[in-house]
């Protein structure tokens, strides 16, 4: 049993952050330097200030040594994970159900949602995905553009009928210059001005998920969204 149990045991944070090294020495060779660099110039500029404005005392060096080694270390760590989210998301542009990964980016802070997409052309295999937040409801589409506008447009119908008055927000994601690159989809989203509390987002997520189990179209057991998880430290 406890052999089991730690064969299910998440990976910890040494792991996963060895595999983002070997991840990203795979697609961006240049980050794990990028990043080095950043973070010694960081501690060598602090400490350089730090010696001075102690007018070069121990104590006051030591201080800034430590405070200058901490934030080497974090800027350091912001860099690589955010080119190796970068990465993730370049890696993933033009693969069906990228936008889970913006969806899984959204929904570890303050938005409600699942990877899963709540509406798809079989034949096509347009998706549009959705979240419940601050903004109110965000709905995300990919695939065809003119095919995917009309589900997302069906989609807003639905959420109107049962949730009138909410806002709803509708993205288009593309890689071809004709909607929102994937790897800035998140962004733009966290910068939707803020109209709901905590209470209404779950208020208008139950109603939700009430209209999916009663009506919504089951999703096509083909289609797999991706399971690459960008890093929870993506901002």
């Amino acid at each position: 049993m406890a052999k089991k149990n730690k064969a299910n045991k998440a990976p910890g944070f040494l792991s996963q952050f060895g595999e983002q090294v070997r991840f990203l020495k795979g697609v961006d060779p240049k980050a794990l330097p990028t990043a080095i660099l950043i973070g010694v110039g960081t501690f060598l500029v602090l400490v350089l200030l730090g010696s001075v404005i102690s007018n070069f005392q121990f104590l006051g060096i030591a201080i800034w040594s430590v405070l200058a080694l901490i934030a080497g270390y974090l800027l350091a760590l912001l860099t690589l994970t955010n080119r190796a989210n970068r990465a993730i998301f370049t890696k993933y542009a033009n693969e069906p159900g990228r936008i889970s990964l913006t969806v899984g980016t959204l929904t570890r802070r303050i938005y409600k949602g699942t990877n899963q997409p709540v509406a798809v052309n079989a034949r096509t295999k347009d998706m549009v995905f959705r979240v419940v937040g601050p903004a109110g409801v965000v709905l995300m589409g990919e695939g065809a553009k003119n095919s995917t506008q009309q589900l997302l447009e069906d989609e807003r119908r639905k959420i109107q009928r049962v949730a009138s008055g909410v806002t709803v927000h509708i993205f288009y994601s593309s890689e071809d210059g004709s909607g929102v690159p994937i790897h800035v989809l998140h962004k733009k989203v966290n910068k939707l001005k803020r109209t709901m509390s905590k209470p209404e987002i779950r208020a208008v997520q139950n109603r939700l998920a009430a209209m999916d189990s009663r009506g919504g179209l089951p999703i096509p057991k083909g289609i797999d969204p991706t399971k690459m998880r960008a890093s929870k430290r993506i901002q």
